[in-house]
């Protein structure tokens, strides 16, 4: 088993002493060089009614500075630019769309011929294209409502991704099922960005799903939980010549976890792609008793075989995102945020938390110097986040859902190596 390093954040680890009796062996003094928040700004303390789920990061409003869009659980997606050109703010909120549940993942998109990034969405338990109305107006329009385009009108879903998945360079959209909105997995297959070929069981996927490459090859597969709560990746058939626009992607065995899974898929450790999955309690059954936490998938040289688990954090429970990626020069680093039911004060339907004793924790693991390095980021809970390249950092927009009781600001955070 790989090695896993411990690093926290010192000031953190203060509040952490009067939480917890065992603080000291949960917060080990930060050793140099650890990753760090270096500025955390809330942007918006007073959310309308609702739970701000759906987070999306860009240059929505400005080719030089990004904004903020949410989506809100109870109807709604807001737009949040700084008036000022600066993460201090202060930030004005204005409407993209005023109805439509957001639930629960948007991801953004630029088009050929455009300048500036839309957003997809799972809004109204359907998934829409809004349109950024300054590829037609100028930038102040972007305070206006939005236009919608309907990708597929009779389906949401739980996770989305953006990937060209049949090779004709057009972005397809990937999502995942949606048990709490009874839907099944597809993908919407881009024709142009007006008309979309949507097909149904790609992969028999639960509430989370990710896109992996095996070996050197580049195409890009899936990877998801099936009704058995075993973590598959299903083949794209462009592997072996065929079409991709086809169901029933043939599926082989990672490993063992739950249909309610977090997922994400990208190089960890070497230049073979991993798998990360995560303990997500409430998102579907199975999860309350797996015992898996954070696990790590490493790919072996025969992908057909069942992968090599490493355990990385038993104790992170109800981690409802995953963000992988690549930062400070290329090296891969993956990110998780645990949602407020995993730990005190929290009673989730009525039942103790997933951990009560220890915080809720944001973190970040980074290879480094061949271990996996662990930096508790901050001592708190948080739902969807959306990361950005900021400089050598990272800019993080998140925000709790607010459902057992915690706090529904929208934060935008700093992220330094």
């Amino acid at each position: 088993m790989w090695p896993i390093v411990h690093n926290h954040p010192r000031g953190t680890c203060t509040q952490a002493l009067l939480l917890v009796s065992l603080a000291l062996s949960i917060c080990p003094p930060r050793q140099a060089g650890a990753q760090s928040i270096t500025q955390d700004v809330v942007i918006d303390d007073s959310f309308p009614l609702g739970e701000p789920l759906e987070k999306v990061v860009d240059y929505f409003t400005s080719a030089a500075f990004p904004s903020v869009a949410i989506g809100n659980g109870r109807g709604g997606m807001y737009l949040y630019q700084s008036t000022s050109g600066k993460l201090a703010g202060p930030w004005k909120r204005s409407t993209i769309v005023k109805s439509g549940a957001a639930f629960e993942q948007a991801r953004a998109i630029t088009f050929p011929g455009e300048s500036h990034p839309g957003i997809v969405a799972s809004i109204g338990n359907q998934i829409v294209w809004f349109e950024n109305p300054w590829n037609r107006g100028s930038a102040a329009s972007v305070t206006q409502p939005w236009q919608v385009h309907v990708i597929n009108p009779n389906h949401g879903c739980h996770d989305l991704l953006l990937e060209d998945l049949d090779g004709d360079g057009k972005i397809d959209v990937i999502c995942s099922s949606a048990i709490s909105l009874r839907a099944p997995e597809f993908v919407a297959f881009q024709n142009d960005p007006q008309h979309w070929q949507v097909v149904y069981d790609v992969a028999d996927a639960g509430d989370g799903v990710a896109v992996v490459r095996i070996g050197a090859n580049t195409t890009p597969h899936l990877v998801g939980t099936d009704r058995s709560g075993n973590v598959f990746w299903y083949a794209n058939p462009r592997l072996h010549g065929g079409n991709a626009r086809t169901a029933n992607w043939v599926k082989h065995y990672i490993g063992p976890g739950n249909v309610g899974n977090s997922l994400a898929a990208g190089r960890v450790s070497s230049t073979k792609e991993a798998v990360i999955t995560a303990a997500n309690e409430h998102e579907g059954p199975g999860g309350t008793t797996d015992p898996r936490g954070i696990t790590w998938y490493e790919q072996p040289d025969d992908p057909g075989r069942p992968w090599i688990a490493h355990d990385v954090g038993p104790d992170y429970r109800d981690v409802h995102q995953i963000t992988l990626g690549e930062w400070n020069g290329g090296a891969p680093y993956f990110l998780v945020a645990e949602e407020e039911q995993a730990c005190d004060p929290a009673r989730p339907e009525g039942n103790p938390p997933t951990h009560p004793g220890i915080p809720c924790r944001i973190t970040m693991f980074q290879w480094t110097n061949g271990a996996l390095q662990e930096t508790v980021l901050a001592y708190g809970s948080t739902h969807n986040q959306a990361v950005l390249p900021w400089g050598r950092g990272l800019l993080m927009g998140d925000a709790n859902h607010g459902a057992f009781g915690a706090s529904r600001a929208i934060h935008v955070r700093v992220i330094m190596p």
